[in-house]
């Protein structure tokens, strides 16, 4: 004699929501510091996929590759950059690094 299980769409829902509630607690638990340090850092946290995150800083549209030494981080000559400090890129949102240089944006600071 066979038997026959049969679960009706209401106790699925259930068990579909219990999944999805366990799921987001055990996510919680892996996730949890490194979340706390992502927030305080202001980055973006996508999560779009269970067990999965992907970490973000905004930052980073601000940096543009220098044009001096085309993101190399070292002119012609061999010497490292004065405009990108040798990193081969320009941090648009700051002056660092231009103090004393024509168009360098003050930032109220005494030099």
């Amino acid at each position: 004699m066979k038997q026959h299980i049969e679960i009706r769409g209401g106790h699925w829902i259930g068990v579909r929501g219990m999944l999805a509630l366990w799921l987001r607690a055990l996510e919680d638990r892996i996730f949890g510091e490194i979340d706390a340090f992502a927030w305080v850092q202001g980055w973006e946290i996508d999560r779009r996929r269970v067990l999965r995150r992907v970490y973000r800083d905004p930052g980073f549209e601000a940096l543009q590759e220098c044009g001096l030494c085309r993101g190399e981080g070292t002119t012609a000559a061999e010497k490292r950059c004065p405009l990108c400090d040798g990193t081969g890129r320009i941090d648009r949102g700051r002056s660092r690094g231009l103090k004393g240089r024509p168009g360098a944006v003050s930032l109220g600071r005494p030099e």
